[in-house]
């Protein structure tokens, strides 16, 4: 298992993109300092998955995702 790349995120923004739908990137590996700066930029919401398969936030986008009444 790897992290998930910069390249990564950028596909799966592009795939939503072309959807014209948005996009959640679920990891259990996390992600490089490169993709977590990408999907920031982006508003990716990037989520890690822990040892129990509860997701976890791991940006801000993901938070306001993960926040109470969101």
């Amino acid at each position: 298992m790897h992290p998930a790349s910069l390249r990564d995120v950028e596909c799966l923004w592009l795939t939503a993109m072309t959807d014209s739908t948005d996009c959640v990137y679920f990891s259990l590996a996390g992600y490089t300092a490169e993709a977590r700066a990408r999907a920031d930029s982006l508003s990716v919401p990037l989520f890690v998955l822990d040892l129990t398969g509860t997701p976890q936030p791991v940006n801000a986008a993901a938070e306001r995702i993960d926040a109470p009444g969101a």
